[in-house]
């Protein structure tokens, strides 16, 4: 019996599809731990990786891969095309809404201000910042600063000093060479564990710079699309993968 023409074509283009295998998603990750970090030794590592694992365990029809950016490049990386998607951004830290859609995530973050513990210093120290040297990670967005990452505008208008790392941020305010410094309460509290004697030696602001929640941001027109990555991480919360990711680097899931 003769096999019909599109019945054929139908299994040529199915049998293709299985043997090209999965589709390549490149997932953009700049230094934000504990969502994404950099070891010295050049390995990445953080929740983000950690999730992109747990998603290529969960199907088969594609294949999340990290691509390194940074802070400042990765609004140009996603122009042209590197990287489809990011995990843990906010669509205020400047993203042009006709570019990206965002998916509001389980997250809560806040970036909190810093100061060496003296005597006689309290949280009266944080209102004012005028004559003090700020210690900012470059790249990042401020809302003390009006989300403006422009360097020249913040030596200027807010004294800033900028860094490569939050602990840079941390050492540069306990050795004195600046007054003031913003890091993650997340990181914060990590590093904190890992070198308890500093935490004598920081007064950590109690009103945050930004309260904000997490988004996965997705470049439009990208495959997979909003509606997918929506179904996908559904599918990580149902089966605890998420909730279990978040707990291992001491972060805690929010309600919907």
């Amino acid at each position: 019996m003769r096999v019909p023409v599109i019945v054929l074509f139908v299994w040529l283009l199915l049998t293709a599809q299985v043997l090209a295998g999965p589709k390549t998603v490149p997932v953009g990750g700049y230094v934000f731990p504990p969502f994404v970090d950099l070891t010295s030794q050049g390995e990445w590592r953080g929740i983000t990786l950690d999730l992109l694992d747990e998603l290529n365990r969960l199907q088969h029809d594609y294949h999340f891969e990290f691509y390194p950016t940074s802070a400042g490049r990765r609004y140009a990386d996603l122009r042209a095309g590197h990287y489809e998607l990011m995990l843990f951004e906010n669509p205020a830290w400047g993203w042009p809404p006709d570019q990206v859609e965002g998916l509001k995530g389980l997250v809560m973050g806040q970036e909190v201000f810093i100061a060496r513990r003296a005597q006689g210093r309290d949280q009266g120290y944080f209102a004012d910042h005028e004559g003090k040297r700020i210690a900012l990670f470059s790249g990042y967005h401020y809302a003390f600063a009006d989300f403006i990452n422009n360097k020249q505008y913040l030596r200027s208008k807010h004294n800033a000093v900028f860094t490569q790392s939050q602990e840079s941020n941390v050492q540069m305010v306990l050795r004195g060479r600046v007054e003031l410094g913003v890091v993650t309460d997340a990181w914060l509290e990590t590093y904190l564990q890992r070198y308890p004697q500093y935490r004598d030696e920081l007064l950590i602001g109690s009103d945050p710079d930004q309260l904000y929640q997490h988004f996965l941001l997705l470049r439009r027109g990208s495959t997979p699309d909003m509606a997918t990555m929506r179904r996908l991480f559904e599918r990580l919360k149902s089966n605890g993968a998420l909730e279990r990711v978040l707990v291992r680097h001491g972060i805690n899931a929010i309600a919907d």
